[in-house]
């Protein structure tokens, strides 16, 4: 599950989310996480997150990346089946590879 930030009105880096939609974006993943008990992991300047397949889990996963995709740009959100799991994958550029550790942190991945 994920842990509560500990001030939700201060997003990581450049994300255009007010704290109100920030807020309710939380309690989508926090509700994804409580049905499909996802794994996380970081390496270098990517971040992997597998779900556990269940119903409706890779479409939520699939719309909140989507939203996410629109409000942190400054990473890029990817969703795809690996091994049958929807699995989340976020990645920083290159050159930045540190823009991923706040949401990995989000995530418990580190």
């Amino acid at each position: 599950m994920l842990p509560e930030p500990a001030d939700r009105s201060e997003l990581p880096l450049a994300c255009t989310l007010g704290p109100a939609d920030g807020a309710e974006r939380f309690r989508r993943w926090q509700q994804l996480a409580a049905v499909a008990a996802p794994t996380a992991r970081v390496a270098g300047h990517r971040l992997e997150v597998r779900y556990q397949p269940g119903p409706g889990v890779l479409e939520e996963l699939q719309s909140l990346a989507d939203a996410e995709a629109e409000c942190c740009t400054f990473v890029e959100w990817a969703v795809a089946e690996q091994d049958g799991a929807p699995t989340l994958l976020v990645a920083a550029r290159l050159d930045a590879p540190e823009r991923i550790e706040p949401i990995a942190a989000l995530f418990g991945a580190g």
